[in-house]
């Protein structure tokens, strides 16, 4: 382990894993640690599958509120500019990302955190592992978090989340669907590689693509959801034959 680095990426047969590794901050996002977890993400633009945990006793504990100073706090910031959006612009790389992600919550997934496992396709939890969004008691708003748990679990819970003070713990995650499975914190890892392993043993380009397609399909209505499938398909195959056609010739073996 890398102390100095913020993330770490460890590649695995046919997927990774990427950790956030700042233990002593509960992995807390920096400016820092969001600029190398999009720089990591870029690295594994070619992965199909990718884990992503965190070191220590959290999962991430949301941005890091000391570094706040950091960036500017102007009206031309709350536009984006002087990178005032940073951390907003980190959650869509994650998002665009045509890797299959998987949350390994070994933690607390707060704030922050808690887009991050929204962000990802599954998610396994820790018997350990806590969700909150604790933003309201620090007089500001759950500006990301409070959006995406939005388009996972339903308006109670997501204002059960966002106004009465505390965390859920994982036995409830997993009964509102913020979470697909919970097990021991000794298996969590092993149980969130063997999901990634046999993921990733599928066609890369199918699970690209389907992942684009399962999350533009929240948007649109059954005969508009059933049209957008039949495009994609037609695409998937069509890539395929292409890749095919572009890929070296194999010379024959054997006798004349």
């Amino acid at each position: 382990m890398d102390a100095d680095r913020l993330v770490e990426v460890e590649a695995q047969d046919g997927f990774a894993v990427l950790a956030l590794n700042r233990p002593d901050k509960m992995n807390a996002v920096s400016v820092d640690l969001a600029d190398q977890l999009v720089a990591a993400l870029d690295s594994l633009s070619d992965t199909p599958v990718v884990v992503l945990t965190g070191r220590g006793r959290a999962f991430c504990a949301g941005v890091d509120l000391n570094q706040r100073g950091e960036v500017p706090r102007t009206w031309r910031a709350h536009l984006g500019a002087e990178r005032g959006h940073y951390w907003a612009a980190t959650v869509e790389a994650m998002y665009r990302h045509p890797a299959i992600f998987i949350a390994a919550v070994n933690g607390y997934a707060l704030g922050g955190g808690l887009t991050l496992v929204n962000g990802c396709e599954l998610a396994v939890a820790s018997e350990r592992a806590e969700f909150g969004m604790p933003e309201i008691g620090f007089g500001s708003v759950p500006a990301l978090a409070g959006p995406t748990t939005a388009q996972r679990l339903l308006p109670k819970h997501v204002a059960e989340m966002a106004f009465v003070p505390g965390r859920i713990n994982a036995a409830k995650a997993l009964g509102w669907g913020l979470v697909n499975e919970v097990v021991p914190a000794d298996e969590l890892l092993p149980r969130a590689c063997e999901l990634a392993r046999q993921i990733a043993a599928r066609d890369a380009v199918a699970l690209a693509y389907t992942k684009r397609m399962l999350r533009r399909a929240r948007d649109m209505d059954w005969s508009q959801g059933v049209e957008h499938g039949g495009l994609v398909a037609a695409t998937v195959s069509a890539t395929r034959d292409t890749l095919r056609q572009d890929a070296p010739a194999v010379p024959l073996q054997g006798g004349a």
